[in-house]
């Protein structure tokens, strides 16, 4: 299978990409990190300080984070492909907005049962990549597997026997059934995936296991088509993403389909005239004779 490298056919993904690569490096030369998280108390409310809730998701105030995040939403750079850049610009426009709204009720419901203690929000787009984590889990299947073995072999794996022909089936089979008991952990080419998941969602512990659980969540509830007033539906507008509308697209085709219609007409009279003209001079019962000739031309027949 050819795999596509780099960011080919991938304009959303380029754009998420810097965008939170820039905006991060901005918010540090600025020294505006502070600006960033949200605490519901005193943030929210008594300060009213509500645009945090539309900034927050804009940069990360660590480099670790960016670095998992970033690595994660190059290996999602494959839905684009698969979906299409303006339905994976919709689907990641829809877990932002959402995830606006869902973050900091989350975040209040814990700090009302925890008494207060868990009073805080960090920044990032940690629940929109875990969104496009549960996404990518569900679209793109397993390659292969592996075995990392964690304990000695079985005696039946080092024993030396010498077998015929007839029975190398069964010393197949055993050898897979041995393989097979052998202890270990069974891996998978998306196991590094994972693991790169579990590393941003450990950072800051343990508050930003509450953004990916709310973004996994979002993007299960997208993927099962869940989500309230068919919001799995909506799409972006075409322009956003470099693509023309169906209107535009409709009256192109309609140009050329009556363009062809056009040379397909007169390539079939002039083929008919050619068929006519060679019909003529191959056919012997219709030559005439240079006498015949000039009395048709007087004659008009």
């Amino acid at each position: 299978m050819v795999a596509t490298s780099g960011f080919s056919n991938t304009p959303v993904s380029r754009f998420v990409i810097l965008s939170c690569i820039s905006t991060s490096i901005l918010t540090s030369i600025l020294d505006i990190k502070h600006l960033l998280p949200i605490k519901p108390t005193p943030h929210l409310w008594p300060y009213l300080q509500f645009s945090r809730l539309l900034t927050f998701q804009t940069a990360y105030t660590s480099s670790t984070e960016i670095l998992f995040s970033v690595a994660l939403l190059y290996q999602f750079r494959v839905l684009e492909r698969l979906w299409g850049s303006r339905k994976y610009a919709s689907f990641l426009v829809v877990c932002f907005w959402l995830n606006v709204v869902l973050l900091p009720a989350f975040c209040l419901l814990l700090k009302t049962f925890t008494l207060g203690v868990y009073n805080y929000i960090p920044s990032g787009l940690t629940a929109v990549v875990f969104a496009g984590l549960s996404a990518w889990g569900d679209e793109i299947p397993r390659l292969y597997r592996y075995k990392i073995v964690t304990g000695g072999s079985s005696p039946t794996t080092t024993r030396n026997t010498t077998t015929s022909p007839s029975s190398s089936s069964e010393n197949d089979s055993s050898a897979s059934q041995a393989q097979q008991e052998t202890p270990g952990i069974v891996l998978s080419d998306k196991s590094t995936t994972y693991v790169l998941a579990a590393q941003l969602a450990l950072s800051q512990f343990p508050y930003q296991l509450m953004p990916a659980a709310v973004g996994w969540i979002v993007g299960s509830a997208w993927m099962g088509e869940l989500l309230p007033g068919r919001l799995n539906r909506w799409r972006v507008p075409a322009w956003m993403v470099g693509e023309t509308s169906k209107r535009k697209q409709r009256g192109q085709y309609e140009g050329l389909r009556r363009r062809l219609e056009e040379e397909g007409s007169s390539a079939d009279g002039m083929r008919n005239v050619s068929d006519n003209v060679h019909s003529g001079q191959d056919n012997p019962s219709e030559r005439r004779g240079f006498g015949r000739q000039i009395l048709g031309y007087f004659t008009g027949s």
